[in-house]
C-alpha cells in the first residue's frame, strides 16, 4: 500500500472503448510513485455518509499536468455505480498506489502484450512505458467486433497493433490467444490481461511457448529470480477491499501459496497458475 489519502480534481472525463470511462485526475503528489501494473482506489462521498470505493488501474501518468488518468472497470454483475456519474472539478479521494509494479526484465527489449477491451487498461501505461525506455512492443488487441476496440490513438505510435475479432469485422477472425505464437520466439516477456477466457487462451499459449518443464521449474520463488524470470505475466482484475493485505478478499489460490493481489498482484506470474488460466 503506499501513499495517505489524496483529494484529487477530475480535470478530464473520455472513453478508453466504448462503455470504459477514463477519469483525469489531478494529483501530482502520486505521480512519482505511479508504475505500471498499478491501481489506484478512488473513494466518492454518497449520500448519507455512505463511501463508494472502487478499485481503478492507472492508464496513463502526466507529469506536466500533475495528473493520473484511471479507468472505471465494470462492475461483476455487469452494472455501473455512481463513479461513472463523477463530473468535472469534482473532488475525488485517491489512495494508493496499489499492488507490485510490473517487472520488466533488464535484458530484455522485446516486450508482446495481450488484451480484450476489458484488460486493455492494465496494459496502457506498460506500452507506454516500455516504448519510452527504448523497448518495441507488440499489443494483440481482441474484441466482440471493431466497434469495440480501443482506439490505436491511445497507445505510442511505434507500438504494433494487432488486432483480433470474434466476428471477423476487423484483423484476425477469432481471439486474441491465436495469434500469440506468431510473435512468441520475438518476445523477450509477454503479458496479457483481460477476462478469464483470454488469460486461459494466453496461459495455454504460454506453455506452449515454454514448455511444462520450464514453467514447473519456476515454481517456488514467489520473491524471486522465478517469479521475476517467467516469460509471460497474467494479470488479473479482482475486488480489492483494504488494499493492505489484510482482509483477505483479494487472495487467491497459487502453486507457491495464496497470493494477495493488492500486494503480490495484480502481474503473477504463469507458473504459479494450476491450469487453464486460473489460479
Amino acid at each position: 500500500m503506499g501513499s495517505a489519502p489524496v483529494a484529487a480534481s477530475i480535470l478530464a472525463i473520455g472513453e478508453l472503448a466504448p462503455g470504459r470511462i477514463a477519469l483525469e485526475l489531478r494529483a501530482p503528489s502520486l505521480v512519482a510513485g505511479i508504475r505500471p501494473g498499478h491501481a489506484l482506489h478512488l473513494v466518492r462521498a454518497e449520500a448519507g455518509g455512505y463511501r463508494l470505493r472502487r478499485v481503478a488501474p492507472v492508464t496513463k501518468v502526466d507529469p506536466l499536468r500533475g495528473s493520473v488518468e484511471v479507468a472505471l472497470q465494470p462492475r461483476a454483475d455487469g452494472g455501473s455505480d455512481s463513479l461513472s456519474e463523477s463530473r468535472l472539478g469534482e473532488t475525488l479521494t485517491l489512495v494508493g498506489p496499489i499492488g507490485r509494479a510490473i517487472s520488466l526484465d533488464a535484458k530484455g527489449s522485446n516486450l508482446l502484450l495481450v488484451s480484450d477491451t476489458e484488460g486493455f487498461a492494465w496494459l496502457r501505461l506498460l506500452a507506454a512505458s516500455a516504448v519510452a525506455s527504448g523497448r518495441s512492443v507488440v499489443f494483440i488487441q481482441e474484441a466482440q467486433s471493431a466497434h469495440d476496440l480501443a482506439p490505436a490513438s491511445l497507445l505510442p505510435e511505434q507500438v504494433e497493433l494487432v488486432v483480433a475479432t470474434a466476428d471477423g469485422s476487423l484483423g484476425h477472425a477469432g481471439v486474441g490467444a491465436d495469434l500469440i505464437a506468431r510473435y512468441a520466439s520475438w518476445a523477450d516477456q509477454a503479458f496479457a490481461a483481460g477476462s478469464a477466457a483470454l488469460l486461459a487462451g494466453a496461459y495455454d499459449a504460454g506453455i506452449a511457448r515454454t514448455g511444462v518443464d520450464r514453467v514447473a521449474a519456476n515454481v517456488g520463488a514467489r520473491d524471486g529470480g522465478a517469479k521475476r524470470g517467467s516469460w509471460m505475466q497474467l494479470l488479473l482484475a479482482h475486488e480489492i477491499g483494504c488494499g493492505s493485505g489484510v482482509c483477505g478478499g483479494c487472495t487467491l489460490p497459487a502453486r507457491s501459496g495464496d497470493l494477495r493481489l493488492c500486494r503480490e498482484g495484480p502481474a503473477v506470474p504463469m507458473s504459479e497458475f494450476r491450469s487453464g488460466g486460473g489460479a
